[in-house]
């Protein structure tokens, strides 16, 4: 069967939505929803300073709140939707923390957490959070660190050590270990690199959904090498929702959001609404029947562009009640 996720406006404030977009009992409320409506898996997003290359405006102060702390609120109120971070910027963080941070929401949310790792969308928030770090390669620091984290992880891992050029560890017992064994870790696949970061140490690969069918051959010749196969991983197809009783009201109502002036001043508009969710509820069906035809059967509703927490909320309902039970 297929499996619908919605992200949680845990960091979204600022960019693609308004300042005092939604309070924590709003997003929490968010997941609650979620979970009546039947998803799967929401995810949390996570930004922590605001930077020149995010675009938030000089005069605004968005409310970005940490996806861990969040989803462990979230997973007190709820007993069976994933609960995942989509995705937590890596770099920033030590991944020995991270990773019982991890291994104790997963505990405490009876196997329900998903790990989503990434980069980050902005080199120069690293600059600002990491001001002591010599010229990082995010790339090189994600690797160490999924690879140490997924080792502290393993429940056949007792004591690990790991030397590397950004974290290294000696003798390090994490206790307790997760429910989930493997507990699941996703990343974005958008380049070669993040492939055969996936392809060595991940569960679930991240990609646009109109970019489907490059991506599973691209990615099963990676794992092939590794020797995996694509029935090993977790392949989920992302989109922008926008949905409207017409496609040009649909991409009208997009323009209008935040999130389409974001996505304008970026010079993206044109891009964003050829490869997404924006359009009608038929529209909507068909795009993601189409994903599913490349066997892909697991969705995740990216962005939900909204400018009020009422208007997200009835675009959850929609999609739900609309989009889900027809996608054929």
């Amino acid at each position: 069967p297929m499996r619908f996720d919605i992200e949680i406006p845990t960091c979204r404030e600022g960019v693609f939505v308004p300042p005092g977009f939604a309070s924590p009992q709003q997003i929490v409320e968010c997941v609650r929803v979620a979970e009546r409506l039947g998803y799967h898996a929401v995810w949390a997003t996570d930004f922590v300073t605001a930077s020149p290359l995010s675009g938030v405006p000089a005069d605004e102060q968005p409310a970005w709140y940490e996806p861990i702390v969040s989803l462990a609120y979230a997973a007190a109120v709820t007993t069976r939707i994933k609960l995942g971070t989509g995705v937590i910027v890596l770099p920033y963080r030590d991944p020995v923390i991270l990773a019982k941070q991890a291994a104790t929401l997963d505990r405490f949310s009876n196997g329900r957490f998903l790990l989503g790792v990434g980069l980050g969308a902005w080199r120069d928030e690293l600059s600002a959070v990491a001001a002591w770090r010599d010229r990082p390669h995010r790339g090189d620091m994600v690797t160490e660190f999924v690879e140490v984290m997924r080792r502290l992880l393993d429940h056949r891992e007792d004591r690990v050590s790991f030397e590397g050029r950004y974290t290294g560890i000696r003798d390090v017992d994490l206790r307790p270990k997760p429910i989930q064994s493997p507990l699941p870790i996703y990343m974005p696949g958008r380049s070669p690199e993040s492939l055969e970061r996936i392809a060595r140490f991940g569960d679930g690969l991240m990609m646009l959904g109109t970019h489907v069918a490059a991506r599973r051959e691209a990615f099963g010749e990676v794992l092939a090498r590794h020797g995996r196969t694509l029935d090993e991983v977790d392949l989920v197809a992302e989109g922008e929702l926008h949905l409207g009783p017409t496609r040009e009201a649909a991409v009208e109502g997009y323009r209008r959001t935040r999130m389409g002036r974001y996505r304008a001043q970026l010079g993206m508009l044109d891009e964003v609404l050829a490869n997404n969710w924006i359009g009608t509820v038929g529209d909507v069906i068909e795009s993601i029947s189409l994903i599913r035809e490349q066997g892909i059967h697991h969705v995740n509703v990216l962005h939900v562009a909204a400018d009020t927490l009422e208007e997200r909320l009835e675009l959850m309902h929609r999609f739900a009640e609309d989009v889900m039970p027809h996608v054929r």
